[in-house]
């Protein structure tokens, strides 16, 4: 068989090549017809669509401005409203509230040639002399309590931060009195001999065997002769001790 074969048609085959191929041909043309006829149609709702989109957000912008513009009249408005009733309760408080104020009263000084009792005095009369305040008052009757009372102004010398300038300033406005107490020698305990400021520990073990030894102690010349007191402790202590 030669290749020509393949080539031979018969009239009817021929036929209907011819018809295939017009069949393709008209296919082809209303597919290309419909494609532009979609696309048009695509284009135009395309643009209807993105109208309507910029109308709605142009809606949008002109709402907002309105809401805006609500919004801040009403801020403004309640702000009003809440200035004055700030306003008016600050006014309202002003006139029911009556205004409190602290009053702190001076102590008053004492003036030249007036005095205190050295021993009779508390915290508040000590504050009256010119250059004591808190402090120093309060150190003084502690002080003061320790001994059972001061028996000479030069004692205050004694108490801590009172130096020979201010002794001499605040010693003109103080009066010596008789108010304190002694101790009682030969019936205290170990313990409450040793509370004083004037005795220490050894001082008061010796006070303890004298009297162990000799049943009571009958003057302070007895004490003098121990080794635990020296001339300056007899004399600080003397005006303190009831045999």
């Amino acid at each position: 068989m030669h290749w020509k074969d393949f080539l031979y048609y018969q009239k009817s085959e021929k036929i209907a090549v011819i018809l295939l191929l017009i069949l393709i041909v008209l296919m082809l043309c209303l597919n290309l017809i419909l494609s532009q006829r979609n696309s048009r149609d695509i284009d135009l709702l395309q643009n209807d669509s993105l109208v309507k989109v910029f109308e709605e957000f142009q809606k949008s912008l002109n709402l907002r401005e309105d809401l805006n513009d609500t919004g801040h009249n009403a801020v403004i408005s309640g702000h009003d409203r809440k200035s004055r009733d700030r306003t008016d309760t600050r006014l309202l408080s002003r006139e029911r509230i009556p205004e409190r104020r602290i009053l702190f009263r001076a102590t008053e000084k004492l003036a030249a040639g007036e005095t205190i009792l050295l021993n009779s005095a508390d915290t508040a009369d000590w504050k009256r002399i010119p250059g004591i305040g808190s402090v120093f008052a309060n150190r003084i009757v502690k002080y003061q309590n320790l001994l059972g009372g001061f028996v000479s102004v030069e004692q205050l010398r004694e108490v801590y931060g009172i130096d020979d300038e201010l002794f001499l300033r605040i010693s003109p406005y103080i009066q010596a009195d008789d108010n304190y107490s002694k101790l009682q020698i030969n019936r205290m305990e170990f313990r409450e001999l040793l509370k004083h400021p004037y005795l220490n520990y050894r001082q008061v073990q010796a006070i303890v065997n004298l009297r162990k030894k000799r049943g009571k102690i009958a003057s302070i010349n007895e004490l003098a002769m121990l080794d635990e007191f020296t001339s300056e402790d007899i004399f600080r202590i003397e005006p303190y001790l009831e045999f």
